[in-house]
This record gives C-alpha cells, structure tokens and sequence, in this order.
C-alpha cells in the first residue's frame, strides 16, 4: 500500500470508531449476577437495607427471549440490583434504559424509580409522569443529567447537579431500578433490556488523533 492509499484507510479507522459505548444485560443465558435488594421505606427516605434475595431466572416471556422476576419478599421496596459490570468508574455514562414488565399488583404505589449510590452520596430519579407498568412490557429511559426529576439524597432534597453526577458516576457502589408498585405484599415484577450507556472518554480520542498525526508526518517526510 502507497502513502497515499494509507491516508483514507487510517481516517476510516478513525471515524469508524464507535460513538456510543454501553454496559448491558439481556438475560439471554442467566441471572447475570444480578439481585434483589430491598429497602426500608423509599417513600420516607429509609434507605436502611432489610433484604438481599435471588431473583427468579424466567424462561420465555422477555422482550424477547428471557428475563428477571421478583416477587416482593418483604415489607420494604424492593429492587433489582445490578452488578458489578455496571459499577465503578463510570464518568462517561449519559444514559439508562430498561424494560419492565408487572403481572401481578395493583399500580397504586409511586415512589423513587432509580438510585444511584457512590462516594457517600444517593441520587434518586421519580419519572414525571408516573411509570405505569402492566402485563406487557414498558420501556423506561432516562438522561444520567440534572433535571428536575433527580434529587441528590432524599425524595425532597435538592435537583442533583452535574458535580453531583460526576461525584457519584466517579465510583458508583449500587444501581438499584424499584421494582414495587403496588402497597403491600402482593405485586411481581420482571426486569429485561437494561443498558448503562456511556460515552467513550475524549481522552482516548484525542490520543488516537495525536498518534496519527505524527505517523502521518513521519509517512509524508519519508
């Protein structure tokens, strides 16, 4: 290959570059270590852990395929917990989605729909409108952004900032989607599709660009 055949081979690698990167689960072979969490009373901001369980791995049913179920195990909030794939340092994810399923339970009972936790701090996400679940499948999705639907510890704490964002995103320690919608113990749930969508960090861009173009300039002088 001649220098000037290389030029439009290295730009295409470049460009071909994925913009959009994600962490997923699918449940298309297991559980995919995920678990059942639960929590005092999310309407009163208790967010004391009473529980840790093992969701039901269902075959069949998802959209499409397989996915989890839960049935609520105790007299708190329950939620489905997420593993490690989606912890830790994750200053570039823009975005959550998720598909929810709720065959069994009155839709009667409103409160914090996503939490994360990381570097001592929780934010709390309430969809505006409710999030009502049925039998079928409901798709949820939400910006990992200030708005007025994030608050930064409580129920009725302050909207969450992006300092607020990057402190937790920088180390998040738990990802729990609420899975509860009925009052009391009676409602099951089931969890399909998630996916944490991040963005590559420009750093890295940047460095493939710097590398190329001293290449090229090596390439052109010789």
């Amino acid at each position: 290959m001649n220098k000037k055949q290389l030029l439009p081979v290295a730009i295409a690698l470049l460009t071909s570059q994925p913009i959009l990167a994600s962490v997923s689960s699918s449940f298309d072979v297991d559980s995919e270590n995920w678990q059942i969490v639960s929590f005092a009373d999310f309407s009163q901001n208790n967010y004391s852990i009473i529980g840790q369980y093992q969701p039901n791995y269902v075959s069949g049913g998802g959209n499409p395929g397989n996915y989890l179920a839960a049935s609520d195990p105790d007299g708190g909030d329950f939620t489905f917990s997420a593993p490690a794939a989606f912890l830790g340092p994750q200053t570039g994810a823009t975005g959550l989605s998720y598909d929810l399923t709720y065959r069994d339970g009155d839709v009667n009972w409103q409160t914090t729909d996503v939490m994360l936790v990381g570097n001592g701090q929780r934010l709390l996400w309430k969809r505006n409108p409710n999030i009502v679940p049925n039998s079928g499948w409901t798709h949820v999705s939400l910006s990992l952004a200030p708005s007025s639907e994030w608050r930064l510890g409580t129920t009725d704490g302050a909207f969450a900032s992006q300092s607020d964002f990057h402190n937790v995103l920088s180390d998040l320690s738990g990802l729990y989607i609420h899975g509860e919608f009925t009052s009391g113990i009676m409602e099951t749930a089931g969890l399909d599709n998630v996916v944490l969508q991040t963005v590559p960090l420009p750093g890295a861009f940047w460095l493939f660009g710097v590398g190329f173009a001293g290449g090229w300039s090596r390439i052109r002088r010789a």
